[in-house]
């Protein structure tokens, strides 16, 4: 009996679909286990593991802080490949959307084809606005980072999002408030 509601537990879950950036900037600081401890497994596509260089013939060459925790991550199978059934099929209407959001964005498009929810995890200005036009599910690392705090993982998302953005991460300061405010640390 358990094992049938934790196979439609599992089934209700949405595939978790990250962009280059939240992962590059968790790794950077040390917290990119976040993302497993919240949502288990991380779906990436071909395209964001070349932005990583994780995978390919760029894989061990050392781009960035936290690189080796990314490929770590894939060794230990949380974080996986993942395709687009079709990728030809999606095209962005934004110029602005690059090549790692919309591979994320026509892998979320290819699993609702398949009636199977998805979560993505964007911060990028245009790729969000495009996940909205196409009325996809979306989140960011901001938001990451509070689920993990209520959720007990971190005592306070305060000192991960101020060392987010000291590490180059690109958090405007009404992001970080909102947050604190909701979570009753600001």
């Amino acid at each position: 009996m358990a094992r049938a509601r934790r196979r439609t537990r599992q089934r209700l879950m949405p595939a978790v679909i990250a962009d280059a950036g939240p992962l590059i900037g968790l790794s950077r600081i040390g917290r990119l286990a976040l993302l497993c401890e919240v949502f288990g497994q991380i779906l990436i596509t071909p395209a964001v593991a070349a932005e990583l260089r994780i995978t390919g013939h760029n894989s061990g060459l050392v781009a960035y802080d936290g690189q080796e925790a990314l490929a770590e991550a894939m060794v230990e199978g949380w974080l996986r490949l993942s395709e687009p059934a079709n990728p030809g099929d999606y095209r962005p209407l934004n110029p602005g959307v690059d090549a790692g959001e919309a591979s994320c964005i026509a892998l979320a498009l290819s699993l609702r084809q398949r009636g199977l929810a998805s979560l993505l995890i964007l911060d990028d200005r245009a790729g969000r606005a495009e996940a909205r036009r196409l009325d996809l599910e979306l989140t960011g690392t901001a938001a990451v980072v509070a689920m993990a705090r209520l959720r007990g993982l971190i005592p306070a998302a305060g000192p991960v999002l101020h060392d987010l953005r000291s590490n180059g991460y690109f958090l405007s300061e009404a992001t970080i408030d909102t947050v604190l405010l909701a979570l009753s640390e600001g």
